[in-house]
């Protein structure tokens, strides 16, 4: 049986005690301060280059959660556009189907080629959600208040580099309406003639509520305010401008862009080798931070942290990053090892030191 002591101490009246640590059971969590800094070791789970987690990690609280990334397949944001993302950490791709009746719709509505993602191609970015993880660039544009405006859309779950051959026994069907306070799904495997359905319903301490098709509902992100970055594989992007190409990165970084997190790269030594005149890791402080102009980019650290082959291979000694998360705290960030080359780590278990330069 739990017992409200503050609520049993408050009848004896004709004590005369302080009561200095008494807590309701309905009082808010203590606000501990940020944390200094550490080491730590990310746990991306077996699988080396493509390994099975993502993690994500609050700076300020010295934890990271690990979550498979097969484990989703619909991100559905919380904020107030009603956007569907999919899920670029298992390589899906979508294709758009001109009806309305998901019951109508059958292999024989598309072409599974279609779906396949021109790895190294420029330009070939058509059937993947953008690659800068900004909201207007889902591949399921903005759902409509409209049911009719919102048509079918036949997605392969896993591609990528994770499949040579896109069978249609794998395809899922899916339509998206909105409800009162979030979205509504209608699902089924591309050949059934019945589908799912499930309410999922917005919650502002969260920028998704995330989808299974096997499993329902699922807990991927931490509550936003709770993550800094997000450390994964995902299709991604090689080359620049017109000669970009979507291609599958391992031990990429993407910060929490949605809830105010920014990012800058601080490179301490050229392609030459030589110093570029910016402080080191170890010699940055706080008074070196008016010089630095921050980014909202999800994409502001990325692949740059890292070096896959040649001589070089390994965590970059020539560069650190500064993280200023959702609450003002501003800290230096390095990488130590990644597994690759002669850095002394192992691919899939990252190793990264962190030091608190501000408080928010």
């Amino acid at each position: 049986m739990k017992i409200n002591i503050c609520k049993y101490l408050s009848l004896l009246g004709t004590i005369a005690v302080v009561l200095t640590a008494c807590t309701r059971d309905d009082d808010p969590e203590p606000d501990f301060p940020p944390s200094e800094g550490t080491a730590m070791t990310l746990n991306g789970g077996v699988g080396g280059s493509s390994a099975q987690n993502s993690v994500f990690v609050d700076l300020s609280a010295d934890k990271q959660d690990s979550v498979k990334r097969s484990s989703w397949n619909l991100g559905f944001y919380c904020g107030s556009q009603f956007r569907v993302k999919l899920n670029n950490t298992t390589g899906a791709s979508a294709v758009l189907v001109n009806k309305t009746d998901l019951n109508a719709v059958s292999a024989s509505d598309i072409n599974v080629d279609e779906l396949a993602i021109p790895l190294g191609q420029p330009g070939s970015f058509g059937n993947i959600d953008g690659v800068d993880g900004e909201l207007s660039h889902t591949f399921i544009p903005e759902i409509a208040a409209s049911d009719a405006d919102n048509k079918v859309y036949v997605i392969n779950p896993i591609g990528g580099s994770f499949s040579t051959v896109i069978s249609p026994d794998n395809l899922y069907k899916v339509r998206i309406l909105r409800a009162s306070n979030g979205y509504t799904l209608q699902y089924a495997r591309l050949n059934a003639s019945n589908f799912q359905t499930i309410s999922v319903e917005k919650d502002d301490n969260y920028n998704f509520k995330y989808i299974s098709f096997e499993s329902g509902p699922v807990t991927v992100e931490p509550p936003k305010k709770d993550w800094d970055f997000q450390w994964t594989w995902s299709i991604y992007f090689g080359g620049t401008g017109e000669s970009a190409y979507p291609y599958g990165f391992s031990d990429l970084i993407f910060i929490n862009h949605l809830s105010g997190v920014t990012g800058a790269e601080i490179v301490v030594k050229n392609e030459e080798g030589q110093s570029t005149g910016k402080p080191t890791y170890s010699e940055f402080s706080e008074a070196d931070l008016p010089g630095v102009n921050f980014s909202n980019s999800r994409n502001v650290v990325g692949s740059n942290w890292r070096i896959t082959t040649g001589s070089s291979a390994g965590a970059r000694p020539d560069r650190f990053y500064l993280i200023k998360d959702s609450a003002g705290n501003v800290y230096k960030l390095r990488f130590n090892a990644m597994g690759a080359g002669n850095d002394g780590g192992i691919r899939g278990y990252p190793e990264l030191e962190y030091q608190l330069l501000k408080r928010g």
